[in-house]
């Protein structure tokens, strides 16, 4: 009886070992959690990628949950010590994923890009005709439980995904560097926001 009973104990443990849970990066209010790390496909080749951050964009006033969004970048690249600026600029693998939290208007979702934008940009003129094309994407409105997607290859381009279904792709990396403004810009949606995007960066 002894004997089975520390073989038990033996196997129970080992089962511990075996189911423990992938590393995460968890937005704290809501609890979402996403991978630390992912594979994407850039030009038909895996490319391993890593977290830089997770964070949750509110309704300033009511603290109404709008989306909660995870940053992913190349991983081994270097960012800096102006990280939000590098990533900007970086033509690297990269990636944005936003899951709605709330439904609301088309108009409200692409303003949401384009005001942002507006801000960080005096002349517009590198991609005006791609923001528009960028808006063109979104055909109806934001739905709670949506996610879009936005992954960058330097091969490729921007392609915007929803729900899993590819809406285009842009290749003008002027308007890339735009839309990554909306959060990494010199004024970005929510300044606290960027600092949650790249809190699991080291050091």
């Amino acid at each position: 009886m002894m004997r089975r009973l520390i073989v038990l104990s033996m196997i129970l443990a080992l089962g511990v070992v075996l189911v423990q849970p992938a590393t995460a990066v968890i937005e704290k209010k809501t609890e979402t959690e996403y991978p630390d790390s992912i594979d994407q496909d850039c030009g038909g080749e895996a490319v391993s990628m890593v977290a830089t951050g997770v964070g949750l964009r509110e309704k300033t006033f009511m603290k109404v949950d709008v989306y909660t969004i995870v940053s992913y970048v190349k991983a081994g690249i270097d960012l800096g010590d102006q990280p939000a600026a590098t990533l900007v600029k970086l033509q690297e693998p990269k990636r944005l994923q936003m899951d709605l939290r709330r439904g609301f208007s088309r108009e409200k979702l692409i303003n949401a890009f384009t005001d942002v934008i507006a801000k960080n940009y005096e002349d517009q003129s590198a991609f005006s005709a791609d923001l528009d094309t960028f808006s063109a994407y979104f055909t109806r409105d934001a739905q709670e439980g949506d996610v879009i997607l936005f992954d960058f290859c330097p091969d490729t381009g921007l392609t915007t995904s929803l729900n899993g279904e590819v809406t285009g792709t842009i290749g003008n990396f002027a308007f890339v560097e735009a839309l990554w403004t909306v959060w990494f810009g010199e004024e970005p949606a929510n300044k606290g926001l960027r600092e949650n995007l790249l809190s699991a960066l080291g050091g």
